[in-house]
């Protein structure tokens, strides 16, 4: 086996947890390279704190707002297909519970 893989044989994938890109050898089964990802506040000088705290603050007031609309819209969603299942079965009688007795 060679020790470095060609080109057409590696997968490159990003690692969800630290963003990092993956080298992988899927022959070998191992990553064969690694490159990391750059942090997203490096670089930032303390004058520029304030403006970074209020992106971010902005960027989460925005995805929370975004999960109270979905939330909204599956709630209404919910309920609009409760009632109509309870239209469907309003005229069905209403089973009869299984016993144990009934098992044997």
């Amino acid at each position: 086996m060679p020790d470095h893989p060609e080109k057409g044989n590696v997968l490159f994938v990003t690692c969800p947890c630290c963003e990092a890109r993956l080298t992988i050898d899927p022959v070998q089964g191992a990553v064969v390279g690694s490159e990391k990802a750059g942090h997203a506040r490096a670089g930032v000088d303390l004058k520029d704190a304030q403006r970074v705290l209020e992106q971010e603050t902005a960027r989460i007031h925005e995805r929370y707002d975004q999960i109270v609309q979905a939330e909204k819209g599956r709630g209404a969603a919910l309920d609009k297909l409760f009632k109509s299942h309870m239209e469907k079965t309003k005229d069905e009688p209403a089973p009869r519970p299984l016993r144990d007795i009934d098992l044997d």
